[in-house]
């Protein structure tokens, strides 16, 4: 059966920075945590035939005392699987024009996850090149 709307988002990822989570004194039924996540993507540029790497940091909220209580002890670096929906907040700003301020409509996007999983970090291999022996060395 098809659905007439669907906003899923799955990110996998390591995290940017240490999880911003209240203290366990502070949690209450309204309490979140804040995760940022980095995912890499990148394009190949035929010109130069190069790689050019793309990071983009994204904003997770996880709701609620669970995932506040889950998120506590994550660390910059650990190695995550999100899942949740895609949400904007709209704020009013002003700008200063000539001296005059103007309110503007500013939207941020945040995902809200409704699934967190922690996952083993992947064993990167990185070539080196040739060794003075013609052997290939590929280290962990």
């Amino acid at each position: 059966m098809l659905t007439l709307f669907a906003n899923n988002v799955l990110l996998r990822g390591f995290l940017g920075k240490n999880a911003d989570a209240p203290p366990s004194h502070g949690i209450t039924e309204d309490s979140f945590a804040v995760l940022l996540l980095a995912t890499v993507s990148g394009r190949w540029d035929l010109g130069n035939n190069e790689w050019i790497p793309r990071t983009d940091f994204h904003r997770i909220i996880c709701p609620g005392p669970f995932f506040c209580g889950m998120v506590r002890g994550m660390r910059r670096g650990d190695y995550l699987e999100v899942e949740g929906e895609l949400r904007a907040l709209e704020q009013e700003r002003g700008v200063v024009v000539a001296g005059e301020r103007f309110p503007v409509k500013h939207s941020t996007y945040a995902v809200h996850a409704v699934r967190l999983q922690r996952l083993d970090r992947p064993e990167a291999l990185v070539d080196y090149g040739d060794s003075d022996d013609g052997n290939r060395e590929v280290q962990p």
